[in-house]
């Protein structure tokens, strides 16, 4: 398929999406009653509301709560007026010191942008003049939650006096102070570095510079930009564009690839909701910046298009009930124009082009409970439950393999009042071929998140995983290890693989009330346990392999850096070069329980 098509078939998407879109958003005038808005402000029930959001949780409030429960006596009751109350980042810096108080709003004030009130109306999928629905209010307060550039969202809904059959809403967000950055020294003659505000001129817009020196390099310095629009005009379409000569995306190994992209997503924010999708195009290659000899440097050059759209059925029609039908399709192609010259890269699949089309039917009922100290320290969460189930259906051509594909993607939650959360799931997936079942994979996953314990001032909860993971009849896929998200953390062992593979992992998290210049403090203690077979062994012929450790989290929710992490691991048994001991830094971690009503088809990721 020639770039013109690929192009051509990208930009046909994104105006389907957009006219799609445009069904469901409508412009919202902006309110012009400026007497309900003084009232409301200055009544007390908004005072009270206001101190809710700006000041930290005392502990004994911790909450969990159906996120529809509030809304649910005015269903079906005519939205007069949208009012839309924005606080700036300076309202958030109330439990400093008063000269750090002080100081700091002043510099805020100085560098920080407050959102516009048009950006947070940009964010709205309920309107004016339009019936409320308790569950779309409760979907619209968690999606704006989860912008990078608010802290913290709520929606209430203001009865009227005059009326029982109409009521005000009342739109209240926070600001996060959205300018950040990270420096990271890797030696002395190695340093990265990162800057970006995820809010420029209040707009909903991000800009990032990543930075790279090192003396090794030649050139010694490398860079990325990246622009980031939420929202594009409304549609809930987000934009990013990007340059990078430190991608790592898409990159193999070690090795930082070059690399221009740009993308467009629309997520599904409400189960009533229409359209979903997204689009990406991307140009990657591979530049020789350590002046590596030829026979070792891996010379290539690809391309990518990934192209998927969805539609919920009924989703309009279907408002008193949650169930829902989605329906999505999905062209992926990355498209090598230059291969490695080494022998042994002309089997691997991670240097050869491939195509694939998805297609998937979805079942879901999903909703959310409101609560606090699973990531966060204080900050409101949003849990989900109930259940997505998936049937796939597709094709793919990879190593001259043109082979169908057929899979099962279901996830089922559960949440408790008391505070427990729980997950299974379960994936099931390959590709049928003379005769049989080929690159096949079950993944079966559990987690549970316990109920907040309370131990004097503090509060801890303990998170409780477990999955095992078998494939067979491989052909073009790799097999398993015991690395990262499916094994122990921080372990880096290329030899250790396998066909079976059992994980489970118990992690305690005390949330305590110390703070240092805002930032709260969690130490944390974890284990990790790990089997691997090969084929025809069965999961637990050899003894386990172990991972120990503890650490330190620390956040001040007022900022948009992330999360910042301090480990320590310690390995009984480890192979090849992997140290006994390890210490592990880790800056600006975006950690969140995140979740989705749905997701673009994919095959099924196990390493």
């Amino acid at each position: 398929m020639g770039w013109h098509w690929k192009f051509l078939l990208m930009v046909i998407c994104s105006f389907m999406l957009t006219a799609a879109i445009s069904q469901d958003t409508v412009k919202v005038k902006k309110d012009s009653s400026r007497n309900i808005v003084d009232v409301v402000k200055d009544s007390k029930v908004s005072r009270d509301l206001l101190k809710a959001i700006t000041r930290k949780p005392p502990q004994e409030g911790v909450f969990n709560l159906k996120s529809e429960e509030i809304y649910m006596p005015f269903n079906g009751k005519m939205i007069r007026h949208i009012i839309v109350n924005h606080i700036g980042f300076d309202k958030s810096i109330t439990d400093t010191t008063r000269n750090l108080k002080n100081t700091a709003a002043k510099v805020a004030n100085a560098l920080h942008k407050n959102s516009k009130e048009w950006l947070i109306r940009d964010h709205l999928i309920f309107y004016e003049k339009k019936l409320l629905n308790a569950y779309t209010l409760a979907d619209n307060e968690r999606f704006l939650r989860d912008l990078d550039f608010i802290v913290d969202a709520r929606i209430y809904v203001m009865p009227l006096s005059s009326t029982e059959d109409s009521v005000d809403v009342l739109v209240v967000t926070r600001d996060i102070f959205s300018i950040g950055g990270r420096l990271s020294p890797q030696s002395v003659d190695k340093v990265s570095f990162r800057l970006y505000d995820v809010n420029v001129l209040g707009a909903g817009q991000r800009m990032q510079v990543n930075g790279l020196y090192d003396t090794e390099r030649h050139p010694n310095f490398g860079y990325d930009l990246l622009y980031r629009k939420s929202s594009v005009a409304g549609t809930l379409i987000n934009l990013t564009a990007a340059y990078s000569q430190l991608n790592n995306g898409s990159s193999y190994g070690d090795m930082l690839e070059n690399a221009y992209y740009l993308r467009l997503d629309r997520p599904l924010v409400s189960a009533s909701s229409r359209v979903a999708g997204g689009l990406e195009f991307s140009k990657n290659w591979s530049q020789n910046y350590y002046q590596d000899p030829d026979s070792v440097f891996r010379d290539y050059r690809y391309n990518v298009s990934d192209v998927w759209m969805g539609y919920n059925i009924g989703a309009k029609r279907n408002t008193e009930h949650r169930d829902r039908r989605f329906i999505s399709a999905r062209f992926f192609e990355q498209d090598f124009v230059r291969r490695p010259d080494q022998s042994y890269d002309q089997s691997n699949p991670a240097f050869n082009s491939r195509t694939a089309f998805l297609g998937s039917f979805t079942l879901f009922q999903q909703e959310f409970y409101k609560t606090q100290y699973v990531y966060g320290f204080g900050r409101t969460e949003d849990i989900p439950y109930g259940h997505t189930y998936s049937l796939l259906a597709g094709w793919q051509s990879l190593l001259g393999y043109k082979r169908p594909y057929i899979g099962i993607d279901a996830d089922k939650s559960f949440v408790h009042r008391e505070g427990n959360f729980y997950t299974f799931s379960v994936r099931v997936g390959g590709f049928p071929h003379n005769n049989g079942i080929e690159d096949a994979t079950v993944l079966v996953s559990g987690q549970l998140y316990s109920k907040l314990y309370h131990y004097k001032r503090s509060l801890i909860r303990r998170t409780i995983n477990a999955d095992f993971t078998y494939v067979f009849n491989q052909r073009t896929n790799t097999l398993l290890d015991i690395n990262g998200t499916y094994g122990l953390e921080g372990f880096t062992a290329d030899s250790l693989l396998g066909t079976k593979r059992f994980h489970t992992r118990y992690e305690v998290v005390m949330f305590t009330p110390w703070k240092i210049l805002g930032f709260h403090i969690a130490p944390m203690l974890f284990v990790d346990l790990a089997f691997i077979a090969p084929q025809h062994k069965i999961i637990f012929y050899d003894k386990p392999y172990v991972g120990l450790g503890g650490g330190i989290r620390t956040r001040n929710e007022n900022l948009v850096f992330g999360t910042l992490e301090v480990k320590f691991f310690y390995y009984p048994r480890t192979v090849e070069d992997v140290s006994t001991f390890k210490i592990r830094a880790t800056g600006n971690l975006r950690i969140k329980y995140s979740a989705s009503y749905v997701r673009a088809p994919s095959f099924i990721v196990y390493n």
